[in-house]
């Protein structure tokens, strides 16, 4: 299976290298729906793959954890 990258920047989110406009201010910021609306963009996308999330902040592991509910599994963190 492959495996998806998901990186936070400040101002965006790459999951696979697609941008998604929503970064780590936004999500710190307006926490459930921003990470609700990116999870929307990229839960279908993920299949069985491993995933791993990247990133700085706090933002990282809030996203990881509510993708890990969505998923029903772990994730891993660079």
């Amino acid at each position: 299976p492959m495996k998806h990258h998901i990186c936070i920047q400040d101002d965006y989110v790459t999951f696979d290298g697609e941008m998604i406009p929503l970064g780590k201010l936004i999500i710190e910021r307006e926490l459930t729906k921003a990470i609700n609306e990116i999870l929307d963009t990229i839960v279908h996308k993920i299949g069985q793959g491993e995933v791993v999330v990247c990133g700085a902040g706090d933002a990282k592991r809030m996203l990881g954890r509510k993708l890990e509910d969505r998923l029903g599994r772990k994730v891993g963190y660079e």
